[in-house]
């Protein structure tokens, strides 16, 4: 298959062009696809995108009920978190819930993403890992099902499964889905990304999983924390649904129009990812800029190049051709 990423972003150092950024994007509105760069149905990892497509079994088996899941716990499910006490907290409550302890978990002892956090251990915990979450609930469906916790990773694993069978439903998608461990070892599948956008559209716009949509929009902090790009996105706006994953990947759902955007930067740069994504978001209307917190705005955006003092010397700019895609969408 040929992969044909399209210039999406331009950076530039005192008016001479330094990168460039290329990748995809992709639009779904229920209906129609529509895409800038052709991917030729390639299929891409979901990385932590996938993370509310693996919850949403617990719409079918009824687990938020089962376990008396409160909004704020399916949300830390659903996370990449970094790793703050309002995250561990939560999936240590559940864990305890459940009858389990962090040794339970099988998602390596990492360093939290948040700085601040790093600095206060010698040595991290699993409930540091920004996966833990998604482990927890896996753990909290095996525990409800009666199903083995002692290998819930493993592909074959009924837990893994009915995941593996629920996104393939969610997402449209005919034929075997590749796989790969995730960072957290974790099963990961593959779709394109057109797919993908049919996934989130089915979890965030179509009212087929509607305690992870309302987890979502209520608790933007919780999806991510401290400078992650999902957690910004939703602040910007509570209509919208984000998720991000590793690989360049970002998610988007407008729970308002039902509409979602997928974007996949090739290089993974994730300020480019971010500033692509929001420049994108303003140009629809998705963001109003008049509407919200200047400042949120400004360091969510951060489209300037600039010295170690401060001084501003170039800036990022998105690609004239992907601009007037962007405009045919209003059409």
């Amino acid at each position: 298959m040929t992969l044909t990423p399209e210039l999406l972003l331009i950076e530039t150092r005192s008016s001479f062009e330094e990168l460039r950024f290329d990748g995809f994007v992709v639009k779904y509105d229920g209906k129609t696809i529509k895409s800038f760069g052709n991917t030729n149905n390639y299929p891409f990892f979901h990385r932590s995108c996938a993370k509310p497509l693996q919850a949403s079994i617990i719409e079918d088996l009824g687990t938020q009920k089962f376990w008396d899941l409160s909004d704020e716990e399916i949300a830390v499910c659903c996370a990449s978190h970094t790793g703050e006490p309002v995250h561990t907290e939560l999936i240590n409550g559940i864990l305890s819930k459940i009858g389990l302890t962090e040794k339970d978990l099988q998602c390596p002892a990492i360093a939290p993403l948040n700085k601040e956090e790093q600095r206060k251990f010698n040595v991290y915990s699993k409930l540091h890992n920004n996966c833990s979450g998604k482990h927890a609930l896996m753990l909290a469906v095996c525990k409800q099902m009666g199903w083995s916790i002692d290998n819930y990773l493993d592909k074959n694993h009924p837990l893994q499964i009915a995941v593996y069978e629920k996104i393939k439903t969610l997402c449209e998608f005919e034929g075997e889905m590749p796989y790969t461990p995730d960072g957290c070892t974790a099963p990961n599948w593959a779709t394109p990304l057109e797919n993908l956008a049919k996934g989130f559209y089915n979890v965030f716009c179509a009212n087929n999983c509607i305690d992870i949509k309302r987890a979502f929009v209520n608790n933007p902090y919780l999806i991510g924390g401290q400078d992650r790009p999902d957690t910004q996105i939703m602040m910007l706006s509570q209509k919208l649904a984000a998720k991000a994953g590793a690989g360049g990947i970002l998610c988007v759902a407008n729970t308002e129009e039902k509409s979602v955007l997928v974007f996949k930067m090739m290089s993974a740069d994730m300020k480019a990812r971010s500033i692509v994504a929001i420049e994108t978001m303003l140009m629809l209307d998705w963001v109003i800029k008049n509407s919200i917190d200047e400042k949120l705005l400004e360091n969510s955006l951060n489209k300037f190049v600039k010295t170690e003092t401060g001084v501003i010397v170039g800036e990022y700019c998105l690609n004239e051709n992907y601009k007037h895609w962007i405009e045919t969408l209003k059409i």
